[in-house]
């Protein structure tokens, strides 16, 4: 054989690599910090007094859920914009989010949380939750 580097990775395919570690390290964080200002949480716990009101707020759903990959506005950042989904029934939102089904049947990609199975901010989502975010991404522009 005649390898120089005796058949393992060459220094340039290791800082290529790490690279792209750095990168994707970088691109996470940057995306769970702005959900997390979006939220309104800062990265620290916050104790809140439960709400009297039983419908769910739309925009604090998204901002702590959503935005970290979708954008503050649904334009589009680490995730797709959110514009199509505007025009969905509320059973094809649901579908799309709860399980990670589009209308038209594509799969979404693997890093979309299947909201069934991880939840909404800790727990089970409810309709009112899932009615609450679309009805929040209606208004946006």
């Amino acid at each position: 054989m005649n390898d120089p580097h005796g058949g393992w990775f060459t220094p340039g395919q290791i800082a290529g690599f790490v690279g792209l570690l750095v990168l994707g390290a970088a691109l996470g964080a940057g995306s769970y910090q702005a959900g997390q200002r979006l939220a309104g949480t800062g990265g620290g716990a916050v104790v809140t007094a439960a709400s009297t009101s039983d419908t769910p707020d739309g925009r604090v759903l998204y901002a702590g859920n959503c935005a970290g990959c979708h954008g503050a506005n649904a334009e589009g950042a680490v995730g797709p914009a959110l514009k199509v989904a505007q025009g969905w029934s509320a059973a094809d939102f649901r579908h799309a989010v709860l399980d990670g089904s589009t209308p038209d049947g594509r799969t979404l990609g693997v890093v979309m949380p299947r909201f069934a199975a991880t939840g909404l901010d800790g727990a089970p989502p409810t309709d009112a939750q899932m009615d609450a975010i679309q009805a929040y991404l209606k208004t946006l522009p």
